[in-house]
């Protein structure tokens, strides 16, 4: 038995032993730069965007087999700012093609990464590098993506859309980004900085290239912080405009917090904490419908449907229905009845949080606790129009 292992391990011995004396030479005969060449070639036929280095180049062979780029700019053609400042940006090369002198990247990582992302119209200035994606990612033989992985270590990323006088920021970004070659998958998953916050997140779209074509494919999105958890599990496509399907799941400890820092002002000054939602989503551009909604705040369940629009402004409308509702937390927010009277309250409710936002709510509960006070079955209705707040209780 020994002597079949020692058989079996001489020519395996041999082999590394040659694998290691080919690399050896490989990395004294080989030509730098056209390995240099080779790689910046690759990058640009690819995502279609121009290498510019302005800082040295690294190129070992090894121990490891890699091509560093210092201070780096990725620009698309007749376009004078890069959408992409890397410090450095390493190539990898994969082992086996370069013992027979051909230089392909196996992976691709690049360190304090600032992307620009401007959004002008109906695209931005990364347009032309999703339709290059589009046409070059195609899995097979005749690929022309040699490698499937872009790793970003402390990257930051800037979002600007004129249009809408918005402008966002990602700092201190980990995050890695694979598409196997035998598969149309696609995957990102890492974690970032946002309003200080940490925020995890992963996502997997199960046909990559249909995606970015605009078609039907399957998504599932993950993205948890401390304010705020957040789930998505069904399709997207993007033929006219964006379009989404599939189950949402939203968990926070304080809803109140979780406005705050997504830049919402709450309502009042209680309740609003523990909240829940599960719900059948359709999300169609800036649109999102709910249906089979089963939502909890402060304790209180209802079911319902609920759709949400932003086009300018907020629009929020909801039909929901509950077996019991408990408004005593809201209380001091909405005093209805004045104090030791049965005449209404006519001090007038602050509604500055709510200028931009329209609202059409209707809920029925069996069973109704405000304070120390009992109802039976009761109807709510609130309308809200440019600031004016309309509601009915029967």
């Amino acid at each position: 038995m020994a002597q079949g292992v020692r058989r079996l391990g001489t020519p395996i011995a041999v082999l590394l032993g040659v694998a290691f004396v080919s690399l050896l030479a490989s990395s004294w005969l080989v030509n730098r730069e056209a390995l240099r060449q080779a790689v910046e070639a690759q990058i640009r036929a690819v995502t279609g965007l121009e290498l510019v280095v302005n800082g040295h180049i690294d190129v070992s062979l090894f121990p490891g087999s890699y091509v560093s780029f210092h201070d780096v700019g990725l620009k698309g053609s007749g376009t004078e700012d890069p959408a992409l400042r890397v410090d450095v940006l390493t190539a990898n090369l994969q082992l086996l093609p370069l013992l027979l002198q051909r230089f392909e990247i196996a992976d691709v990582m690049m360190l304090r990464p600032q992307i620009n992302v401007v959004r002008e119209g109906d695209g931005s200035n990364w347009t032309p590098f999703i339709e290059t994606i589009t046409r070059t990612m195609r899995p097979g033989p005749d690929s022309q993506m040699s490698f499937s992985e872009i790793r970003i270590q402390d990257g930051i990323l800037v979002y600007e859309d004129s249009g809408h006088h918005a402008s966002e920021r990602l700092d201190d970004i980990d995050l890695s980004l694979a598409w196997p070659s035998i598969s149309r998958s696609f995957a990102a998953t890492g974690q970032f900085d946002w309003r200080g916050q940490r925020i995890e997140g992963s996502i997997s779209v199960s046909d990559f290239l249909a995606a970015l074509s605009g078609d039907r494919s399957g998504l599932k999105m993950r993205l948890a912080s401390p304010p705020l958890k957040l789930a998505f599990d069904g399709t997207v496509a993007n033929r006219t405009s964006a379009l989404m399907e599939g189950t949402l799941t939203v968990d926070s400890p304080s809803l109140r917090d979780a406005l705050r820092w997504t830049g919402q002002a709450p309502l009042g000054g209680n309740g609003f904490g523990r909240f829940a939602l599960r719900a059948r989503a359709n999300v169609v551009g800036a649109s999102i419908a709910l249906t089979n909604v089963n939502v909890e705040l402060d304790g209180n369940t209802a079911e319902g449907v609920m759709t949400y629009a932003n086009n300018g402004r907020q629009a929020l409308q909801a039909t929901l229905a509950a077996d019991a509702l408990d408004f005593t937390p809201y209380i001091s927010t909405f005093r209805l009845l004045a104090n030791g009277a049965r005449d209404w309250n006519r001090q007038l409710f602050d509604l500055k949080a709510l200028s931009t936002t329209d609202l059409d709510m209707r809920l029925s509960a069996a069973k109704v606790t405000v304070g120390s006070s009992k109802l039976g079955r009761t109807a709510f209705g609130a309308n809200l129009r440019n600031g004016v707040l309309a509601l009915s209780v029967g």
